[in-house]
């Protein structure tokens, strides 16, 4: 019993942490390495008495890239805003190059926006990091300075060039399959422990979530899918009241919207148009994506609404609603694929054309034997 106690004590811990120290903005100072110096020097031996010129290139410095990663939920990882790369060493004689510095790959959460800050402070898009172990080189490493081996006319030590440094801005926008959109103490956070393994704070009082929670859901026929559970909504949470629309750009990217209702507040219909003024607030293109509505808390209500009634507590309705949702997301995703299908057809087709438009005009560039 004391080690089960103990254990509940530490998941606790860890989820006020987590909660405590959620990041999905930063801004960042990345230095890529520098090159290493070149060597100059002259062999000489008993056969070679005027000497030879023997010096190696110095190694190029190191590349710092951002690596997406679906291991890692926000920007808390970065403990330290400075990442410095790894300079190069220096040339050596017997036309040894110097060593290549190693590349530094910065793990950051999927769905990751990378800026780059300008001198005038604005920011510049530099890669969406969308997919998982996606990469984007951020700085490049200076290349080594040149030794006297390969290039004879030198005769002073030539400094390696320095590697790139930047200002870099990232935003975390969560990818999910499906946001979950209510009111504060609608049930969401419950609904997503049902669901899947997350260990949302549950809580009866109004804002217990205050971070982002994503979910991952997984069926019988190795179907996954990912459920995102953000920050409760308000009236007029554009005007800053409550959490404001803080989080609202983590349901930016998911494919489903599920709108969790109250069924003991009422006014159900009320409750899905004020909820859908407020995104339409913050962005009226989320409201062109598919949704599902479902009216929670459904053991104490004795009332039936037209649409799906659960009871996430209970678990009542739960599975059927993930049925449905799984039948949806699967929808969307054959759509996406059909429409990458197609664009590919179309850039085949776009080559073949281009190809035989050249062949008219210039006729075959083949060589007759």
């Amino acid at each position: 019993m004391k080690i089960y106690s103990k254990f509940c004590t530490i998941l606790k811990s860890t989820a006020s942490f987590n909660e405590r120290h959620f990041v999905d903005k930063m801004k960042i100072k990345v230095k890529a390495g520098d090159g290493g110096k070149g060597c100059v020097c002259y062999y000489r031996d008993r056969i070679v008495v005027t000497g030879a010129p023997d010096g190696g290139d110095g190694g190029k410095g190191g590349d710092i890239y951002l690596k997406a990663s679906e291991q890692i939920y926000d920007l808390s990882i970065l403990r330290k805003p400075h990442v410095i790369g790894n300079n190069g060493k220096q040339g050596m004689k017997l036309k040894c190059n110097g060593k290549t510095g190693s590349d530094i790959k910065v793990s950051v959460p999927l769905g990751t926006l990378v800026f780059e800050i300008k001198s005038d402070d604005t920011k510049e898009l530099i890669a969406d990091l969308d997919q998982h172990n996606k990469e984007c080189l951020v700085a490049k490493g200076g290349s080594g300075g040149k030794g006297n081996a390969r290039n004879i006319g030198i005769r002073e030590v030539q400094l390696g060039q320095q590697g790139q440094e930047k200002d870099i801005f990232l935003e975390v926008k969560t990818l999910a399959d499906i946001g979950l959109v209510g009111f504060p103490n609608a049930g969401k956070s419950t609904f997503l422990a049902a669901a899947s393994r997350a260990l949302p704070k549950i809580a009866d009082y109004p804002f217990t979530t205050l971070n982002p929670m994503v979910g991952k859901v997984r069926f019988v026929d190795n179907m996954e899918m990912t459920i995102a559970d953000i920050p409760g909504l308000i009236e007029e949470a554009h005007n800053d009241k409550g959490l404001g629309h803080e989080f609202l750009r983590h349901i930016e990217r998911c494919r489903l919207l599920l709108y969790v209702l109250d069924g003991q507040a009422g006014n159900i219909e009320e409750q899905l148009q004020i909820l859908k003024n407020e995104i339409k607030e913050y962005n009226e293109k989320i409201l062109q994506k598919p949704y599902i509505v479902c009216v929670n808390k459904a053991d104490l209500i004795k009332e039936d609404f037209d649409y799906m009634m659960i009871s996430a507590k209970h678990g009542q309705n739960v599975g059927q609603l993930l049925l449905k949702c799984k039948y949806q997301i699967e929808k969307i995703r054959n759509e996406i694929q059909m429409n990458k299908q197609k664009e590919k057809e179309n850039e085949k087709s776009y080559q073949i054309k281009r190809q035989q438009l050249e062949k008219e005009l210039f006729g075959s560039t083949e060589r007759s034997n």
